[in-house]
C-alpha cells in the first residue's frame, strides 16, 4: 500500500508540472513526495517470523523504461526471495522445485521494504527486504502434503582453527581457512544461527589459540559465554607433510553450552595431488558439514502436514490477561494447530493443545518463546521461564 501511495504521489507531481502551476506549489509537492518516501524507507517493519524473512535482496534491472525496469526487478526479486524461503524451510530440493512450478511468489508476500532505490531512464537499482506471510506459506505446505521446519536454532559459535607445525592459528586475519568461516557467519541464510567472535587484544589473551586447539573446557566455555551461544562448533584444517603426498586433513567437532564434547561430526582427508585446489576443498567441506547440520536440525524440528497429536496441559494463572496471552502465544507457534481452554480457576487453567509434531518438538518451540514444559506423573505443565 505504501509503495502504491508513493507512485501515486509521483504521478501527481508529474501532472502538476505538466499543468504549469506555480513553482512554489510544484516545489511543495516534490518536498512532500521526498519526505513521504523517506518515511517509507526509514519505517522498516520487523518480520514477525524470522524464518520467513529475506534481507538485502539486490536488484539491477534494465528495460525499455525505468518504470518497467522497476516492475520487472521487483517481480524477479520477489521470486528470488520466495525461492530462498522454500529452500530454507522445506526438506528437499524436489519439494522446492515442485512448489515453485505451481505457486506464485506474490501471492504469499506479506510486505517488502526498500532500503534504497534508483530509477534511471532504462534501468532500476534497489536493495530490498522481504517478509512472507507465514500463515499462507504454511497453508501452502499443508495443501501440498509437504513437511517442513521453521524453528531457528539458538546461536552456534563457530571457531575455525588452522594447524601448522608451529602450533594452532585462530585469530589471524590473513588465513583463507579462517576467513572463509568468518565470512560464512555473515552470509549464511538457513535455519541455523551461526555467530563468530571478533578478535581483539583482550580476546586473544583470554582465548589462547593453543588452549582452544587442546579443547580446554574452561577456555571453550569462556568463548561460548562471550557471545551467548548454546553450542560451539570447531572446524580444524591442517596439511600433513609427513606423507608421500601432502594430505589436507579437515574435521569438525560440536560442543554443548558447557563445553562438553557432543560429537565429531565429520572428518575428511584429501591428497594434494593437483586435481583440486585447496580453496575448492574448503568450500566442499563447508557445504557437506552445513548440509548435515541442517538436515539433522530439520529432522529434529519437522512439522508434518497431517500428523496431529493432542494433549492436555496445566498452566498457572496469575491474571486473566496472562491467561489470554499464553493462549495467543501458543496459537502463534508454527507447530501448534489449535489451542482450546478446558477449565479455569483462580490459580490454574487447563488447555487442550493440538500440535503437528511431537512433545520434544513442541518443547523446543516453547523454549524459543519464553516458556518451559514439565512432565510429572503423566501430567504436562506449562509455565513461564524464570
Amino acid at each position: 500500500m505504501l509503495e502504491g501511495n508513493f507512485i501515486s504521489i509521483l504521478v501527481l507531481i508529474y501532472s502538476i508540472r505538466n499543468c504549469k502551476l506555480s513553482r512554489i506549489l510544484n516545489t511543495l509537492m516534490v518536498i512532500i513526495g521526498v519526505v513521504f518516501f523517506s518515511g517509507v524507507c526509514n519505517a522498516a517493519p520487523t518480520c514477525d517470523s524470522p524464518a520467513f524473512a529475506v534481507e538485502n535482496v539486490r536488484i539491477d534491472e534494465i528495460a525499455e523504461t525505468g518504470t518497467k525496469a522497476r516492475e520487472n526487478g521487483l517481480s524477479k526479486a520477489t521470486s528470488k526471495a520466495f525461492n530462498r524461503i522454500l529452500t530454507r524451510l522445506l526438506l528437499s530440493e524436489e519439494d522446492v522445485s515442485a512448489l515453485l512450478s505451481k505457486a506464485e511468489a506474490q501471492d504469499y508476500l506479506g510486505y517488502f521494504h526498500i532500503h534504497n532505490e534508483t530509477t534511471l531512464a532504462i534501468g532500476y537499482l534497489g536493495e530490498i527486504d522481504f517478509c512472507f506471510d507465514a500463515k499462507e506459506v504454511r497453508r501452502l505446505f499443508r495443501q501440498n502434503g509437504l513437511a517442513w521446519a521453521e524453528l531457528v536454532s539458538p546461536p552456534i559459535l563457530t571457531i575455525p582453527i588452522w594447524r601448522e607445525a608451529s602450533g594452532a592459528i585462530v585469530w589471524s586475519e590473513n588465513n583463507n581457512w579462517l576467513n572463509s568461516w568468518n565470512e560464512h557467519s555473515k552470509t549464511y541464510d538457513g535455519l541455523l544461527s551461526f555467530v563468530s567472535i571478533k578478535p581483539n587484544i583482550k580476546t586473544q589473551r583470554q582465548l589462547r589459540e593453543d588452549a582452544i586447539f587442546a579443547e580446554k573446557p574452561e577456555i571453550l566455555k569462556l568463548a561460548i559465554n562471550a557471545v551467548g551461544a548454546s553450542q560451539l562448533l570447531t572446524v580444524t584444517a591442517e596439511i600433513d607433510h609427513y606423507t608421500t603426498i601432502p594430505v589436507l586433513r579437515l574435521s569438525a567437532r560440536l560442543f554443548d553450552e558447557n563445553a562438553n564434547p557432543i560429537a565429531t561430526l565429520i572428518e575428511q582427508n584429501h591428497e594434494l595431488n593437483g586435481t583440486k585446489n585447496i580453496a575448492l576443498l574448503f568450500e566442499e567441506f563447508q557445504y557437506d558439514l552445513i548440509s548435515e547440520l541442517e538436515k539433522f536440525w530439520k529432522e529434529q524440528n519437522i512439522i508434518l502436514p497431517q500428523s496431529d497429536f493432542v494433549f492436555m496441559a496445566h498452566v498457572s494463572v496469575e491474571s486473566l490477561s496472562k491467561w489470554r496471552s499464553l493462549q495467543e502465544t501458543l496459537s502463534s507457534m508454527p507447530i501448534v494447530r489449535k489451542v482450546g481452554p478446558i477449565l479455569l480457576s483462580d490459580s490454574e487453567g487447563l488447555i487442550q493443545v493440538t500440535i503437528a509434531g511431537s512433545i520434544p518438538q513442541f518443547t523446543a518451540n516453547l523454549n524459543s518463546v519464553g516458556y518451559i514444559l514439565m512432565e510429572d506423573d503423566d501430567e504436562i505443565y506449562i509455565s513461564e521461564k524464570r
